[in-house]
């Protein structure tokens, strides 16, 4: 059986989040994300962080609760959160929830790196703001459904 679980490293300065094992999003691995978010900015590192959905074809309400939570807490440092590689199906429930007008997403790692860094002037919704100014892009999905973590 496959455990979910997130792996945390940081890219020059900006966290970034994989989620692995995670068809099915569950908080565990998002509550896990957080405590070393908040350990990391505890610490003094930047309140930027990417969070990869490559993989997860369903996220639900707990998780994406805690999600908002940890863009809360990026927001009152001046960082910023911002999602990529996200399922179409996942892209939905953002949208309905109406949680995709605070949770950028981008189309892959990439382009979250390229918004975050030239993203911190401004606030999102601002056309200062690149995270905000161009319409999100939806990755295709995984051809497998789910990532493995690498042995």
């Amino acid at each position: 059986m496959l455990k979910p679980s997130v792996e945390v490293r940081d890219e020059n300065g900006i966290l970034v989040a994989e989620f692995w094992d995670c068809l099915r999003l569950d908080p565990a691995p998002v509550q896990d994300l957080r405590a070393r978010f908040d350990a990391h900015v505890r610490d003094g590192g930047r309140a930027d962080l990417i969070v990869d959905l490559n993989g997860v074809g369903f996220a639900g309400s707990a998780a994406l609760g805690g999600f908002v939570g940890i863009h809360k807490q990026a927001r009152q440092k001046s960082g910023h959160v911002v999602f990529c590689n996200v399922d179409p199906t996942v892209r939905e429930v953002l949208r309905v929830s109406k949680l995709d007008t605070l949770l950028p997403v981008t189309a892959d790692k990439a382009e979250a790196l390229a918004a975050i860094a030239g993203g911190g002037k401004g606030d999102p919704g601002t056309e200062s703001n690149p995270l905000q100014a161009s319409k999100p892009s939806v990755s295709a999905p995984s051809p497998l459904g789910r990532r493995r973590k690498p042995k």
